[in-house]
């Protein structure tokens, strides 16, 4: 049976009737919510677009690797107050060459500001020549880590190439994972730490 019509207090010769629009919304939102949990329990990663603010919770793990070529090793003090890119690749990975090419013109597009650029592969000591010769026909600057397995088993690397963004605070911003526009994404990071630097007193 049909709600009993109350009057309008806004329009008193008119009468409407009272809606359950909200409780059915609700309800069904509800349901969403729970149907989508249970399938990302089934399958974790296919459902990070859908939920992609949970990701944000993630805290940056210690950069560790076996080694490292193309630059030092990130110092874990000079990475704070910064924005942090990683990128998990492998030489062998052919979607990882075909992507190369517009990371370096990113990481070129932010050269001078508060961005660290770090690529991690688990590749080991027999496959370095292949590494070095990947980076340097790309043109590729920024420090690599070989034998980065433990790093990139807590970033959940399940997929190469996966790209990541770490705000200035370590917290995840950003992961391939989520798709989207990665230069936005940056320049909304980094404007966050140079809006902070602008605040203190000179």
């Amino acid at each position: 049976m049909l709600p009993e019509p109350v009057m309008d207090s806004e329009f008193p010769n008119q009468f409407r009737r009272s809606s359950y629009s909200k409780q059915i919304f609700f309800l069904f939102l509800s349901l969403a919510i729970g149907v989508a949990a249970l399938a990302s329990m089934l399958s974790p990663r296919s459902f990070i677009p859908f939920f992609g603010s949970l990701l944000t919770r993630m805290q940056m793990p210690a950069i560790e690797a076996a080694g490292w070529i193309n630059g030092p090793p990130p110092d874990q003090n000079a990475l704070a107050g910064k924005v942090v890119v990683i990128e998990v690749w492998a030489s062998w990975c052919g979607p990882c060459r075909k992507s190369m090419p517009a990371l370096v013109n990113l990481h070129e597009a932010f050269a001078n500001r508060a961005v660290v650029f770090v690529g991690l592969t688990e590749e080991g000591k027999e496959e370095l020549a292949e590494v070095q010769k990947v980076i340097d026909s790309f043109g590729v600057t920024w420090s690599v880590g070989w034998g980065a397995v433990r790093t990139t088993r807590a970033l959940e690397a399940d997929a190469i190439p996966a790209l990541y963004i770490f705000g200035a605070n370590g917290r995840l911003a950003w992961s391939s994972a989520d798709g989207g526009d990665i230069h936005s994404v940056l320049e909304r990071e980094v404007q966050k730490v140079e809006a902070k630097s602008n605040d203190r007193p000179s």
